[in-house]
């Protein structure tokens, strides 16, 4: 079932209702993911609402909160060798994108990101940079970094989690069989 939002902004209240965990759990999250944390003044995005939704629908499946973490930073990295960044100097920038839920070949699975070409692609187009970046020592050429890397590791991990969430979901059908008629 995909939500429609009516709101544009949520508070941090509302965010919890709507993702129906405490804001113990909900600070937790944000916490360990590195997560911008909106003021009362600016408030939370739908898109940064189905990002959350997305965290917590793969707690839900077990998947552990150090490879959730991992996969984010992984894409906030290629967004950043793809030169999203560039686009925009919201500090939510990586979620701002993030829309209903999709299985796509060419979305990003956390953030939502269309890149415009399959992930398994060996084309890649880049976008173009017109923001201003401060030197780093080296070019991220002569550390390793390479965007077709980085997208065959991610590729990777979103396969793994691919399988933790088929192989969870039987079981949580069970708990909900036994929840519905039982509980």
């Amino acid at each position: 079932m995909v939500r429609l939002y009516m709101e544009e902004q949520f508070t941090f209240s509302g965010l919890c209702d709507v993702l129906g965990k405490t804001s113990f759990y909900i600070s937790n999250l944000q916490r360990s993911l590195g997560l911008h944390i909106c003021s009362s003044v600016e408030g939370y995005s739908a898109a940064y609402v189905r990002f959350m939704e997305k965290v917590v629908a793969l707690r839900t499946f077990n998947v552990p909160l150090s490879e959730i973490s991992d996969l984010l930073a992984k894409e906030v990295r290629i967004l950043e060798l793809l030169k999203f960044d560039s686009l925009s100097d919201s500090p939510t920038w990586y979620l701002d994108a993030c829309g209903a839920p999709s299985r796509s070949d060419e979305h990003l699975l956390l953030t939502g990101y269309s890149l415009g070409f399959s992930l398994h692609s060996k084309a890649i187009q880049t976008n173009l940079d017109f923001g201003k970046r401060d030197d780093e020592l080296f070019a991220g050429r002569e550390m390793g970094e390479d965007v077709s890397r980085s997208l065959a590791v991610y590729v990777k991990r979103v396969a793994k989690v691919h399988e933790r969430v088929e192989k969870e979901t039987p079981v949580l059908r069970n708990a909900l069989f036994w929840g519905e008629r039982v509980f």
